[in-house]
């Protein structure tokens, strides 16, 4: 079954959710389950009050829970604690699940080119030309990987995207880059703040998306999630999700992935084998999405370091909510001769094995596996907690892994590495801290040895790219240093009023260290750091 089918299944799948999760809970004790989600509910609407756009909802959390609270002082024979945990599982699937409107589908599918092009043609000046429209947004976004292999395999299982996340712009680029490849539109999670913009709300609402508050952390929420998730993929729809969670707050690659929903791919192919279904196959593909500017960078960057070490907490108010500045960051971008890069990495099965073209799981010995064995235990297909968790592990580490060598380097992180690193060895003494406080004057190099230094981490980059361990842009692989340079320090200009890097011939220097910082990021965990 396919997405634009979903609307007539919506209402058996949210029953069946709640279901699954009234299940799960049978034999916790509701008391103690109830009274942990109260507790941690009220402090995360204490710790986050309501906005203007979250007002609503916001009032509606505050009534469900102020009747749990009521109900839990209650006795039991007063108040049916299984009723109040349907309750809340019924008030948070009516929240996290979607819709999909074909209509609104068609609109925006329309609409995103035409706008893309109307930008083209006032920031470049360029003639507008309705049947070039593909053409112009082909020459922006550069998709490479696995794309016939995603397309073959979407006939005979079901696809699981997981991306790498640096922007709340991403489920916009993902959805329509999915239409791009010509595949039917996906399922996919998405923050719930991202459904307070009203504009963003209304489409995504409508577009197969499903909420995720990675506020909530009480494990009813968790579970009932989890189960959306996994009903999906086993209704055969094609799904996105984030497993890093939120975006990278550092600028770096994630590393460390978030079990829970990932799990769900597992969960949801085990119950397809068990039910015999035609198609039982969950097929995951990793895939790395790569900018030469991030809306939000400051932001991210800034919470990353105020936060380090620390609980994390979802930024509610940064660039990505400010229209003008959406705007501008489009504008820019169109107006300047930077592209957005995606590549669709190889694919694995719910164990973290390879994919071949056909479909088939290729063992950690090379040869083709029977997928069913490994989830048979005794003869029996069946569920087993600890073997499932380990399953999942192992799928968490490869897919970390995968993201760092579908990673394609682009002059933008070089220049910055580049530029972090040659400082980095001027102030070896100093902490993190105290070096990202840098005064004016310190921040600055000569430029033939910054050139020097470019052209040794150039090279480690190309032999890297030589033995698999990440990707090139063409034009990185191609440029002298000077022109790759120059290109890099233009191309981290672009957006940021501050300059991230740049140069008058003589000396470079940076106006912004924790930008500069963020960029840099994303090429560690390659070893070649600190060198």
């Amino acid at each position: 079954m396919n997405i634009f089918e979903f609307e007539n299944i919506r209402q058996r799948l949210l029953k069946q959710v709640v279901s699954q999760t009234l299940q799960d809970f049978e034999h916790s004790s509701l008391d103690i389950l109830l009274s942990e989600a109260l507790y941690l509910e009220k402090f995360r609407m204490k710790r986050a009050p309501a906005s203007f756009f979250t007002k609503s909802r916001y009032k509606k959390d505050l009534g469900l829970w102020k009747n749990i609270q009521k109900g839990l002082l209650e006795s039991q024979a007063q108040t049916d604690r299984k009723q109040l945990l349907q309750t809340v599982l019924n008030h948070y699937v009516g929240e996290i699940g979607g819709h999909f409107d074909p209509l609104i589908y068609k609109v925006a599918t329309h609409a995103v080119p035409w706008g893309f092009n109307w930008l083209l043609h006032a920031a470049s000046v360029r003639r507008f030309l309705p049947w070039g429209i593909q053409e112009e947004l082909k020459k922006k976004i550069h998709i490479h990987g696995e794309v016939q292999c995603l397309q073959k395999l979407s006939q005979k299982g079901t696809i699981l995207l997981v991306p790498t996340h640096q922007s709340n712009l991403d489920s916009l680029l993902i959805g329509y880059i999915i239409y791009l490849m010509g595949l039917p539109p996906f399922a996919y999670g998405a923050g719930l703040n991202l459904f307070s913009n009203p504009i963003l709300g209304f489409f995504m609402s409508r577009l197969g998306t499903y909420t995720v508050d990675r506020q909530k952390t009480n494990l009813i929420y968790k579970q009932i999630l989890k189960n959306y998730s996994a009903q999906i993929l086993r209704e055969s729809i094609h799904s996105v999700f984030f497993p890093g969670g939120g975006r990278s707050r550092s600028g770096s690659i994630e590393n460390k992935l978030k079990l829970g929903l990932l799990g769900t791919g597992l969960q949801a192919e085990l119950q397809n084998w068990i039910e015999g279904k035609t198609n039982p196959r969950i097929f995951i593909f990793p895939m790395v999405t790569s900018y030469h500017f991030v809306l939000e960078a400051s932001s991210l960057i800034e919470d990353y370091l105020a936060e380090s070490g620390k609980h994390r907490f979802i930024i509610m108010d940064d660039e990505s909510w400010q229209s003008f500045k959406i705007l501008s960051f489009f504008w820019k971008f169109f107006s300047s001769q930077s592209a957005i890069t995606v590549r669709i990495g190889k694919p694995l099965d719910v164990f973290g094995n390879f994919v071949n073209d056909e479909g088939e799981s290729i063992g950690p010995n090379g040869v083709t596996i029977d997928p069913k064995k490994w989830f048979t235990t005794f003869g029996k297909l069946k569920t087993e907690t600890q073997r499932d968790q380990e399953y999942t592990r192992e799928l968490g580490e490869k897919l970390a892994e995968r993201f760092h060598y579908e990673n394609t380097v682009l002059s933008s992180h070089l220049v910055a590495f580049v530029m972090f690193e040659v400082l980095r060895k001027k102030y070896r003494d100093l902490d993190l801290y105290r070096f990202l406080r840098l005064t004016p004057p310190q921040r600055t190099v000569v430029y033939e040895t910054f050139l020097q230094e470019a052209e040794v981490i150039h090279q480690k980059i190309k032999k890297a790219y030589s033995h698999g361990k990440l990707y090139m842009s063409e034009f990185l692989i191609n440029a002298d240093t000077r022109t790759w340079v120059t290109e890099g320090m233009v191309n981290l200009g672009v957006l940021h009023e501050a300059k991230v890097v740049a140069s008058d011939g003589s000396i470079v220097w940076s106006e912004d260290m924790n930008l500069l910082f963020y960029y840099r990021n994303r090429l560690i965990g390659y070893g070649f750091e600190g060198d």
